[in-house]
């Protein structure tokens, strides 16, 4: 059996690199072939990983692992506050108002979306200072911060005084009042690296948004941060169960489920759709392996003449499928992983050739391509592509361990 296994496995290696030869033309391009499937179900898999993990994260660092909203204003801040951290899996809590309000500095104007925090307990639960490009949360109580984005649009910089009209106005223009717009200085620029927050948010403390809102100790949610090894989702189900309306829980998961849902659809798509790429490489093999079928037909009459069983005609079809399979397999985790590696050099080159200016940031919300490996989807790629390399080789195998030995000799 032993003996078998070594004089297939030695032929069909002299088949595929003839002696004094590092390959044939058929060997090369079928090699070539699953190569370049293979990178390319690499590469677009590693990018959508670096997509949705960049997201999650971005998502969390935001909003928090778990935000909880109301219809309605949400009075008794410090008292909902202490129940909350009381509340076992909780770790931290901190207290916002959100909204919209009208910005306007010299000839400019903007609505941004509008974020009033606790500065002392809001980093606790969301990393802001890693956000901060200049200034000091420390002296949110001063003034506000403004994305890099709002920043350019207004065309301000740290130190600069802007006015903000509260939504209250309109309700003052219906009583024929007029209420003047607060100025505010900015103490501070931040930068999420998320597009849809940097291109218009103002950060400010909760008190000044409490007061232009006009809402006194009143807030419009709570963002919380959950003790490790505590599930959140099981953690939110738990605050609902215990929370009165219209209070409720939402995980970072619920908040975006849609856009989160769109990633994981998106990546099967892709996969779905270039696994056609690796079938065509695998048929050209399966055409290579018939033609050498037909080439070799006198050799193969001879096997069976000195004694090789079908079953050794097709183990020896099957290792060149092997052979061929797992070199392309190699090379293509190989080129996969160093066109990775220079990925975003090569967005640059293209970037107003190919792509327009920014496209990354207009488009995908990041400056750079994200990626991430994942050792489930090389095992997946690789082990789909022998299969199917093997599967590619079962007719030509077929064909050869069933090819009539004197039909043969008499075509020779």
């Amino acid at each position: 059996m032993q003996l078998a296994f070594m004089w297939t496995l030695k032929l069909a290696l002299h088949y595929l690199f003839p002696k004094g030869r590092i390959g044939t033309f058929f060997t090369w391009m079928s090699i070539a072939g699953i190569a370049l499937g293979v990178m390319v179900l690499t590469v677009v898999l590693s990018i959508m990983n670096g997509f949705d993990k960049t997201i999650h994260s971005k998502l969390i660092q935001i909003n928090g692992q778990i935000k909880i909203l109301s219809t309605s204003i949400i009075e008794d801040c410090t008292q909902w506050m202490h129940t909350l951290e009381n509340f076992e899996g909780v770790s931290h809590v901190t207290p916002f108002v959100q909204g919209i309000a009208l910005v306007q500095h010299g000839d400019y104007v903007q609505f941004p979306r509008c974020l009033g925090v606790d500065a002392k307990t809001v980093q606790s639960v969301l990393p802001l200072n890693t956000f901060v490009r200049s200034g000091d949360i420390a002296d949110l109580n001063q003034g506000v911060f403004v994305t890099k984005g709002l920043a350019q649009t207004l065309n301000v910089n740290v130190g600069d005084i802007f006015d903000i009209y509260s939504p209250l106005s309109l309700e003052a223009i219906k009583r024929d009042e007029v209420l003047l717009p607060k100025e505010l200085p900015i103490v501070g620029i931040f930068e999420t690296e998320w597009a849809e927050i940097d291109k218009n948010t103002l950060l400010c403390s909760l008190e000044t948004l409490q007061d232009l809102y006009g809402l006194a100790n009143g807030v419009h949610g709570f963002s919380l941060s959950v003790k490790a090894g505590t599930s959140v989702q099981q953690l939110c189900s738990k605050l609902n169960a215990h929370l009165p309306k219209p209070l409720k829980a939402y995980s970072w998961m619920e908040l975006d489920a849609d856009f989160l849902h769109i990633l994981k659809l998106e990546k099967a798509m892709s996969f779905f759709v270039l696994l056609f790429v690796i079938l065509v490489a695998c048929f050209s093999i399966s055409s290579g392996l018939m033609s050498s079928v037909v080439r070799k037909t006198r050799e193969i009459a001879l096997l069976r003449i000195w004694g090789a069983r079908r079953w050794q005609i097709a183990a020896l079809f099957c290792w060149q499928a092997v052979f061929l399979s797992s070199i392309g397999i190699l090379l293509g985790f190989i080129g996969g992983i160093s066109v990775l590696h220079y990925r975003n050099d090569v967005i640059r080159c293209l970037t107003g050739l190919i792509f327009p200016k920014d496209f990354l940031w207009n488009f995908y919300s990041f400056s750079n391509l994200p990626v991430a490996y994942a050792w489930q989807d090389f095992a997946l790629v690789g082990s789909l592509t022998f299969i199917i390399a093997l599967l590619a080789a079962i007719i030509p195998a077929l064909k050869a361990s069933f090819s009539l030995v004197t039909r043969s000799l008499r075509s020779e």
